[in-house]
């Protein structure tokens, strides 16, 4: 019985994951913004997550999350084509961050999504944080979000070029 809660816990995990990376999507739709930003990759699917993640490390950032949107979907018995919402955090900027404005750990770790399109096409999708930091409406955030928006900005077009 243990084993049986061990492994839906882990489902609801993922799952809750999953649910999280396609909101960051469908929110920035709805409020009809230009963000998320999405840049179309000259790489594979496999190659493009490859230079994310190597960007994310060259920059001293952890990965804390990989979250594989495929198997997801595969766990409730669907299927779609490749994709992987990574986030990563480095310690120092969200100490920064929380002492700026306490109540956005919520925006930490950014996330940086990769997904292959039915056509082939593969995109890395992302939210700036000045972007996730300007609904707090505290001024203090602005110059670390501008700095936070150059770093993966440059993470981003490392994994797509």
């Amino acid at each position: 019985m243990y084993d049986i809660l061990r492994s839906l816990r882990f489902v609801n995990i993922v799952f809750l994951g999953f649910i999280l990376s396609a909101g960051m999507i469908v929110t920035a739709h709805a409020a009809g913004n230009k963000q998320p930003l999405m840049l179309e990759s000259s790489k594979s699917f496999k190659d493009t997550v490859a230079g994310i993640k190597g960007a994310i490390k060259k920059k001293g950032l952890a990965i804390i999350f990989e979250a594989n949107h495929q198997n997801m979907i595969a766990m409730v018995g669907g299927s779609t084509t490749p994709g992987v919402g990574i986030g990563f955090a480095k310690p120092q900027a969200g100490q920064k961050l929380l002492s700026k404005e306490p109540l956005a750990n919520i925006e930490m770790p950014l996330r940086i999504a990769v997904r292959e399109l039915a056509n082939g096409k593969v995109y890395v999708i992302y939210y700036q944080p000045s972007y996730l930091f300007a609904h707090y409406n505290n001024p203090k955030l602005k110059k670390l979000g501008e700095k936070m928006d150059k770093m993966v900005g440059m993470i981003a077009k490392a994994g797509t070029q």
